[in-house]
């Protein structure tokens, strides 16, 4: 099982765009995925964002215990964190990864959030990573994969997705795809 932390920009994503009849967030819980996320997160999503298809989709998903809330326990990395300006659900979310046992990585949107994430040491991906990475453990199929990948592509800049396709092609094949 790969167990993940979102911050809210995936989270909402996921809960957002749907690809063969079923909403990304459902592709990634059935591959097998944890997702974990801070309370902050949860508010953030699914109760200020409850007037939203994909705030109700969030809380639906929390409710059914499908979707894990964690509470932050410490602030280990609080000052290093304050220095960012960073919301509430990415330091939130960056501390959990610190808390969680077997939390391969954050997934988070947020530029600053990834970077302060990558200089404490921990693996930061975004939503396309995920699916790259499912894909290569082969919990979602590379049509499946590929497919979420277009879906989500108006939420991300090209190169990311394009980057991320590639990553399949790769993957699938364990070469470059540019062999021919």
């Amino acid at each position: 099982m790969l167990t993940v932390v979102l911050d809210a920009g995936p989270l909402i994503a996921a809960c957002k765009f749907e690809t063969q009849g079923r909403l990304v967030v459902d592709h990634l819980l059935l591959s097998g995925c944890r997702i974990v996320i801070a309370p902050s997160v949860e508010e953030e999503v699914a109760v200020l964002g409850a007037g939203y298809p994909d705030g109700v989709v969030a809380g639906e998903r929390i409710a059914q215990g499908d979707i894990q809330v964690m509470p932050v326990a410490n602030r280990r990395w609080a000052r290093h964190l304050a220095a960012y300006a960073l919301g509430d659900g990415e330091k939130d979310s960056i501390e959990l990864c610190g808390q969680v046992e077997g939390v391969q990585a954050l997934v988070t949107d947020d530029y600053l959030a990834f970077v302060a994430a990558i200089r404490l040491d921990l693996e930061a991906w975004m939503l396309p990573d995920l699916v790259v990475k499912l894909a290569k453990r082969g919990s979602l199929t590379i049509r499946v994969a590929a497919a979420i990948l277009e879906t989500v592509r108006p939420r991300y800049r090209a190169g990311v997705i394009e980057y991320s396709l590639v990553q399949l092609v790769e993957g699938k094949h364990g070469e470059s795809s540019g062999t021919g």
